[in-house]
């Protein structure tokens, strides 16, 4: 019996559509309810950028739901979903569940990750955007971050990317949190994010301990940063910008929106920036810290300022000694240092010289300042009649700084024509300390020997 063409046409396209209805899912952006995507199945964004799917990392048999890079042969996981919550198996699925959250389950149907949005409606839909943030919404505001009801990017785990948004709070905020190893994705030892003190500033913690901060921002680079006012290309990235929720955070834009970047924190505790070079096909390191013995937070102890061309490292601000000088002697400078001379007003008597000012110049001011809006002469003034103020500094684009604890983690980098990162702070003391040159610590261990041998 012959077949009419018009019939034979038509089920030929049946019998093809039904076989390219896989690859076609791959080729979209989008989830909605009543969808899934199974392992081996992925979300494309519409730039084909960033993909999103099932992995298993390094030399793991694990898989995991996450967000990957798709066109570059480096298929760098950025995000990942069940971090500590593995499936084994490829009988995993990421659909949306009938509380309209994003969901994770393994091959038995148990849920391992919800997206847990407080609200949400009963027609949600997930999209892929083409800046690597999942976001879930309702179907008829999809792809709108200012009507999501979850993103990735407000969840990250251990890479910051350009367009996502860090919160500038009251507290510390660890926005991103290292994998454990690099083929166990689950949360690690090292932390990321912003501390506002002051003036924002990133910080590396190991578990709550400070590993490396980058200083202030000025509104032009991290003042402990110095490699950044070489790097115009990505200067003018960082930026504080004011949400619509009357909130202030951190964002980053590169200047050449095509290029691929990337921040993360490492599993072993380095902050990275990289670069996709396009030339070579492989991650460019921009910038790594720390990157070296002064770049470790407080390297030099309370009161010391660590230069990284010094020999040694270490040396008392002007106006202070060593608090352990046979440590100091050994080359552990932990113990940081102390004032030589009391403060006039710290004293019972009027005996010895007035407080004054001595200013130190540096790269990266202490650590911990509190910030005033005040003319540099008011800062001065402000610090003068405050006992127990230690310094102050008054720098362009953040205005007055005030320590009033102990002055941590001063580094002076001293590159000749950085003007950028080069700053000074007044460092409050009795003038009985002025005449002290500040001198390195084996110069000033010397001049304590020849001393005890003339008096012996």
């Amino acid at each position: 019996m012959s077949r009419s063409p018009v019939i034979v046409f038509f089920f030929s396209l049946s019998y093809s559509l039904l076989f390219l209805a896989p690859s076609c899912r791959a080729e979209t952006n989008t989830l909605t309810k009543g969808q899934s995507i199974k392992d081996g199945e992925t979300l494309i964004s519409v730039d084909e950028n960033f993909e999103l799917g099932f992995f298993s990392p390094g030399n793991s048999t694990s898989r995991y739901v996450g967000v990957r890079y798709s066109k570059i042969q480096d298929q760098a996981v950025i995000w990942v979903a069940n971090r500590d919550k593995p499936i084994s198996g490829t009988d995993g699925v990421l659909r949306i569940g009938e509380d309209g959250n994003l969901l994770v389950v393994n091959g038995n149907g148990s849920s391992v990750w919800s997206s847990n949005a407080p609200f949400v409606s009963s027609n949600t839909a997930l999209m892929l955007d083409t800046t690597g943030n999942l976001i879930l919404s309702s179907n008829d505001s999809i792809g709108d971050t200012d009507k999501a009801y979850w993103q990735s990017f407000n969840n990250p785990t251990d890479t910051y990317l350009p367009d996502m948004k860090v919160l500038i709070g009251s507290a510390e905020i660890h926005a991103c949190t290292s994998w454990k190893s690099t083929s166990d994705p689950s949360p690690g030892n090292f932390t990321m994010g912003v501390d506002p003190r002051g003036a924002p500033q990133i910080v590396v913690w190991e578990q709550s301990r400070r590993r490396w901060r980058s200083g202030h921002w000025n509104m032009q680079i991290f003042s402990g940063v110095p490699s950044m006012a070489a790097l115009t290309t990505y200067r003018y990235g960082f930026k504080v910008t004011p949400g619509n929720d009357g909130k202030f955070y951190l964002t980053y834009n590169p200047s050449d929106p095509s290029e691929l970047m990337k921040f993360q924190i490492t599993w072993n505790g380095f902050e990275e920036q990289k670069r996709w070079n396009k030339s070579t096909k492989a991650w460019q390191v921009i910038q790594s810290q720390p990157s070296e013995e002064c770049e470790k937070y407080n390297h030099c102890g309370n009161f010391g300022v660590c230069t990284p061309s010094g020999s040694p490292n270490c040396r008392c601000l002007e106006g202070f000694q060593p608090r352990h000088p046979d440590q100091w002697r050994l080359g552990n400078w932990s113990g940081g240092c102390e004032r030589r001379s009391t403060l006039q007003c710290q004293r019972n008597t009027s005996n010895g010289g007035e407080d004054g000012f001595k200013a130190v110049r540096c790269t990266k001011l202490p650590d911990f300042a509190d910030v005033h809006q005040l003319s540099s002469d008011d800062c001065k003034k402000k610090c003068q009649n405050n006992c127990s103020c230690k310094a102050y500094a008054y720098v362009t684009g953040i205005r007055c700084m005030i320590w009033n604890g102990d002055l941590t983690d001063v580094q002076n980098h001293m590159q000749s024509g950085n003007t950028l990162s080069q700053q000074d702070v007044y460092v409050f003391d009795s003038t009985d300390s002025f005449g002290w040159t500040g001198l390195p610590s084996h110069l000033y261990m010397a001049t304590v020997d020849a001393q005890k041998e003339t008096q012996g």
